[in-house]
């Protein structure tokens, strides 16, 4: 990988001037299948937005979105009425009515019905009529939004982010990328409306100038077909990468980022092939943002951290991270184990730490439980998340089983096949630890950014 520039390839572009017009130059914003939206569309939908939120009393504002275009109008102009982006990073019904204690009322291009007021996208900027040349308000200096972890071990927690702090990340990555991705259009498999996304995808291509396709890739073919129209930034998931049909015509991206889990460097070697560039491995968190990158063009190639972004190895390999990205001035405790180089800028992922519950006044290991239940060979694949019935906690499983395991299945009953699964793990297993409820699936769920969708098991034990 190439050693991290100190001098900006070209300064991207802060967020209160993204809406400013340049004399002769109407630039593509963005485009899908049908429309393209060049930059005074962007600046006429914004200010149409801006003019629907004045006369609107709430304050907090969830953002649920399939088209990304309409999610930036959104952003947008939230933000420019000094009001609070709110981004449950779904839009699943269930869990957003579980949420609304977190937002006061929804922008959405989706047909929700919660309990507040609502305004749907297209529909509310068509509705206003003005001049293109609409004044906007100042651009508020200390505006910030709300984001949610995954939840991987519990309700998702919210995470609030200053816009401060998302232009000095996009700052680190146009130092990083910007000369290589210049004149590229973004596509992505991924949600602008999680922090990975909204870096790569909604702040990155925004504040370079380049346009983003409106809607999320969803195979491989799509990728083909556009990456002979276009000179083509992919940011993507591991999931998406490891799906690539080797079949399939080879194409020549300008760069491809990955985040969101590990991408093996074979399969790193294989999108080379298949693509044209080895991918850009992004590792980070919603709580921390950024933190290192690497581009896997040998096994054992280590994490290279951002320049703004400092490890500490603390008592019982604790690992703590600092960062100009990070307010707290104690840091951030990350959640894997890591092995850190005597020059302390690169290191080695060594394994996540143990997903801790507590039920029964006993400590939990969800990682542990779900270890023991893939050595069953029985069990082909199997997910461990905790859920509450009656005010109690309780540990739940969803299971891929084996095809002898299904074929037993078809024999037996649901509780007589749950019945032998929870005594095959009582030898390594405490009786608080054995799962309570049971979901047996084809295969496990994944969101958008290639990780399990722990909300969308969750709703399978409602």
């Amino acid at each position: 990988m190439d050693s991290q520039k100190k001098t900006p390839a070209r300064l991207a572009l802060p967020m209160e001037e993204w809406l400013t017009p340049v004399e002769g130059e109407d630039r593509l914003i963005a485009w899908s299948r049908t429309q393209e939206w060049r930059h005074s569309d962007f600046r006429r939908d914004v200010t149409a937005l801006i003019a629907q939120l004045q006369q609107q009393a709430s304050h907090r504002w969830a953002l649920c979105f399939n088209d990304s275009y309409y999610f930036a109008v959104a952003l947008l102009a939230v933000l420019y009425c000094n009001k609070l982006p709110v981004l449950p990073g779904h839009q699943r019904q269930a869990q957003l009515e579980e949420q609304q204690p977190e937002f006061d009322a929804l922008l959405t291009d989706c047909a929700l019905k919660l309990q507040c007021p609502a305004l749907i996208l297209p529909t509310a900027i068509l509705a206003v009529e003005q001049a293109d040349n609409s004044e906007l308000p100042s651009f508020p200096q200390d505006a910030s939004l709300v984001l949610f972890t995954s939840g991987s071990t519990g309700t998702p927690q919210k995470i609030i982010k200053s816009v401060a702090s998302l232009q000095t990340e996009s700052q680190w990555l146009v130092q990083r990328w910007g000369k290589q991705l210049h004149g590229a259009r973004f596509v992505a498999t991924v949600s602008s409306q999680h922090m990975y996304g909204l870096t790569f995808r909604f702040m990155l291509p925004l504040g370079l100038g380049l346009p983003f396709y409106s809607s999320s890739l969803e195979v491989h073919e799509q990728l083909v077909f556009m990456a002979n129209q276009f000179s083509l930034a992919l940011v993507s998931s591991p999931t998406f990468l490891q799906r690539l049909d080797d079949r399939l015509n080879k194409i020549s991206s300008v760069q491809i980022f990955s985040a969101g889990g590990p991408l093996a460097a074979k399969e790193a070697a294989r999108v080379q092939q298949l693509c044209g560039v080895y991918p850009t491995d992004i590792y980070g968190t919603t709580e921390t943002s950024i933190i290192a990158s690497r581009q896997q063009q040998h096994e054992g190639t280590p994490w290279t951290l951002f320049d703004g972004v400092k490890l500490c190895v603390e008592p019982e390999n604790r690992v703590r991270v600092f960062s100009e990205l990070i307010l707290q001035p104690g840091g951030i405790e990350l959640s894997d184990n890591i092995e850190l180089a005597v020059n302390g800028r690169e290191f080695h992922l060594i394994g996540r730490k143990d997903r801790i519950v507590k039920i029964a006044e006993q400590r939990l290991s969800l990682s542990e439980i779900e270890h023991r239940l893939c050595q069953l060979p029985t069990i082909d694949d199997a997910c461990v998340i905790t859920i509450e019935k009656n005010g109690r906690p309780y540990i739940a499983a969803a299971v891929v089983l084996s095809a002898s395991a299904r074929q037993q299945l078809q024999q037996q009953s649901h509780s007589a096949v749950t019945l032998v699964l929870r005594q095959s793990l009582r030898p390594w297993l405490a009786a608080v630890a054995l799962p309570r409820f049971w979901r047996f699936l084809p295969e496990i769920p994944l969101n958008q950014q290639g990780k399990r969708a722990y909300a969308e098991l969750k709703e399978l034990f409602l």
